[in-house]
């Protein structure tokens, strides 16, 4: 028994260890900081678990969602403005997305109306987040839409609507001859503005200001814009485990990523405002966000299950074993019943006190070749042993006396 102990730990070690890999793959659009976010985050989750984390360049933010409501990713890179959809839920938000309105040089960009009104706009591509920022505000502004002229490409638009984050100076080259619109003047926010009714009125949308300079000649001026979050997605059917795992990692790991764009420093916070999620929250991540960790037997129920079933299976060979070994040790002892039980029915027919020499010496030697078989665990010291042993005291006794008789015969023969 002590050496099946042994092998069954090792057995239960290695079942612990759980050594398969599990493999998650990852959607996103390859802009902005996407892409560095998603290599940074495929680094920090393989190394802190047993995944791989497979990435995948996404088509747009739609295909993308599709791709996570049929199953066939499981993470996802998604703004904060998508409708409802079955199949899907929030993780956690990683950044705010500003909306930058460009407008060429000669353009009337006093007014939101003035704006739209009459000039070609890209709106990008219909359902798009930044597709269905702009309708509402066209239905916000109450705005005629028979004047809207939307352009299907950018080169052909006078007005370029982008959602993205900060632009780097590099970037902002493509937009020379183009200013930015500002909805308001700053020091009108907070006091019942036109950004603080849009977002009253679409609480996913949060007033933003491009401060002064920071976009060189473009922020002679702040500009009052909008911003929308961005939020990381999963599908629906994700085990809670590691929803919950993930989450809490790429959170408390946040210094990673801010590095990569200054709006992930206050994007990826714990205490984001989960209510404005457009898609509610994953089981996994509101656990830990509500800081409800998940119990032991719950993070490991399936291992356990499986580690369970190992432990049952081997119970019984165990057992099986046992009773096939006390069976062995059983028929062992009866071998030695069987010799003991002929050399007393051959007591009656010695003749000779050679003859009882020799059965005594081999009594003697199956005693101590028991004792042998008894220390190696080849026998057992139960009822039988002990009886055994017993007899075969008597045998000897007998065997003894037999040869007294016969002695005494042999003297009175010779006297």
């Amino acid at each position: 028994m002590k050496k099946l102990i042994a092998p069954l730990l090792v057995i239960l070690f290695l079942v612990s260890c759980n050594p398969t890999t599990l493999t998650f793959s990852y959607i996103y659009n390859d802009e902005g900081p996407n892409r560095q976010i998603a290599e940074k985050m495929k680094e920090l989750l393989e190394s802190e678990f047993n995944v791989e984390i497979m990435l995948i360049e996404g088509l747009n933010t739609n295909a993308n969602l599709d791709s996570l409501i049929s199953d066939r990713v499981d993470i996802a890179l998604v703004e904060n403005y998508v409708k409802y959809r079955e199949g899907l839920n929030s993780a956690f938000s990683v950044y705010s997305e500003v909306l930058h309105i460009f407008y060429k040089d000669g353009i009337d960009g006093s007014s939101f109306e003035s704006l739209v009104h009459d000039n070609p706009i890209y709106i990008g591509k219909e359902e798009s987040p930044t597709y269905n920022l702009m309708m509402d505000l066209f239905d916000f502004y109450a705005l005629d839409t028979s004047r809207i002229v939307v352009a299907q490409e950018m080169g052909q638009a006078s007005i370029v609507v982008e959602l993205t984050n900060l632009y780097t100076k590099k970037e902002l080259q493509n937009y020379q001859g183009f200013h930015l619109f500002s909805f308001d003047r700053m020091n009108n926010m907070g006091n019942a503005s036109i950004v603080d009714g849009i977002s009253l009125k679409y609480p996913r949308l949060a007033p933003f200001v491009i401060p002064q300079k920071s976009y060189w000649n473009f922020t002679e001026e702040p500009v009052v814009t909008l911003s929308v979050d961005l939020v990381m997605m999963v599908r629906a059917s994700m085990l809670d485990v590691s929803v919950n795992d993930f989450a809490k990692t790429m959170l408390r790991n946040r210094q990673i990523f801010t590095s990569i764009d200054p709006l992930l420093f206050d994007g990826l916070r714990e205490d984001f405002d989960q209510s404005k999620l457009n898609i509610p929250l994953h089981e996994g991540a509101r656990i830990f966000l509500d800081r409800d960790e998940p119990s032991f037997l719950e993070r490991y129920a399936e291992l356990g299950g499986v580690i369970l079933s190992i432990i049952i299976a081997l119970w019984s060979a165990i057992v099986s074993l046992t009773k096939w070994q006390a069976q062995k040790k059983k028929d062992k002892i009866d071998e030695f019943y069987e010799d003991l039980m002929n050399i007393k029915n051959e007591i009656p027919g010695i003749q000779k006190v050679t003859e009882g020499l020799t059965k005594v010496k081999r009594v003697q030697t199956a005693q101590n070749k028991a004792f042998e078989m008894l220390i190696e665990e080849k026998l057992v010291a139960n009822d039988s042993f002990r009886i055994y042993m017993e007899l075969s005291k008597e045998t000897i006794n007998e065997l003894r006396g037999k040869m007294r008789v016969l002695k005494a015969k042999q003297e009175r023969a010779t006297s």
